[in-house]
């Protein structure tokens, strides 16, 4: 019965949205109206029939491990593990790779939480998340900025050939690839990960000259593609520097196969306060000090 009502009111909806399209008076502004009533109606509907509604394939078994996994880390991490980020975030770099499954945060970092500011896209891009970016090296100011690319990329490949039959969504994210056509290998990975740190180095320039930012871009090779070891994380590019005997000689990868001992507590990186901050906290400082609660007083 239920299943009946429903087929009336499809078609009654399609049918009044259709007349709706006739009307050659009706403005474009009023037909548009109707068309996201309809579209209401039959959304409000689905989910009124939600309990009946058969799920995804494996959709269900899928949501139960993770669920489960959560369980897990909550009964595995208790409260002085979030301690050093329950209230805010210092995370100690941006990082910005690609949405591919094959690539995850436990490859490059054993306990990310609060750690790593994690930004993924298709092909690893600032252009297409540019807002994110620009948050962790700004407002988070984290003194590393991390650009990981990967082998076997289906970006690279698709932006390589042609994806004119891709969704426009998926188009405006290839756009802005800028490789050549027929090359969907490592150089195109690896072209792809240079031009990422190029526009980076163009957009906080002055963060990388006043050295208060390191543009590192690197390849995630889970084929061992690079002869380094499957699963290596291979550096090539150091704030533009891609001549690796060059890179090999910079301070900042010096000393990177020795262990480090990872602080408990992360805080976050020293940097030099703009001078308008400066004079904003001199300011506060002169401000009287109120008397703080002494709880202790009944209070």
């Amino acid at each position: 019965m239920k299943r009946s009502i429903g087929l009336m009111l499809f078609a009654l909806l399609f049918s009044v949205c259709a007349r709706a399209a006739e009307l050659p008076a009706m403005s474009e502004a009023e037909k548009e109206r109707i068309r996201v009533i309809v579209k209401e109606a039959i959304r409000e509907y689905a989910a009124s029939l939600n309990d009946k509604q058969q799920v995804s394939s494996g959709a269900k078994d899928i949501l139960r491990e993770i669920s489960q996994s959560n369980r897990n880390f909550m009964r595995t991490h208790g409260p002085a593990h979030f301690g050093h980020f329950a209230a805010s975030q210092h995370p100690r770099a941006t990082v910005v790779t690609c949405s591919d499954s094959r690539v995850h945060t436990h490859a490059l970092d054993a306990t990310p939480d609060g750690d790593l500011f994690m930004v993924r896209n298709i092909g690893n891009q600032i252009a297409t998340a540019e807002g994110s970016v620009e948050y962790g090296v700004h407002h988070l100011h984290t003194p590393l900025l991390l650009i990981v690319g990967h082998v076997a990329c289906g970006a690279i490949q698709a932006a390589a050939g042609d994806y004119s039959k891709e969704s426009p969504s998926i188009q405006r994210e290839l756009d802005t690839i800028q490789i050549p056509k027929g090359d969907a290998g490592l150089n195109s990975v690896k072209l792809n990960v240079n031009n990422q740190v190029r526009l980076a180095m163009s957009k906080f320039e002055q963060e990388v000259i006043g050295g208060h930012l390191s543009v590192v871009g690197a390849v995630y090779d889970f084929k061992n593609e690079m002869r380094q070891g499957q699963g290596k994380l291979n550096i090539v590019n150091v704030n533009g520097e891609t001549n690796g005997e060059k890179i090999a000689k910079l301070d900042l990868m010096q000393g990177l196969d020795k262990p480090a001992a990872k602080p408990a507590v992360r805080h976050a990186p020293v940097r030099k306060a703009p001078a308008k901050a400066v004079e904003e906290a001199a300011s506060d400082q002169e401000k009287p000090v109120e008397k703080p609660i002494n709880h202790k007083e009944g209070h």
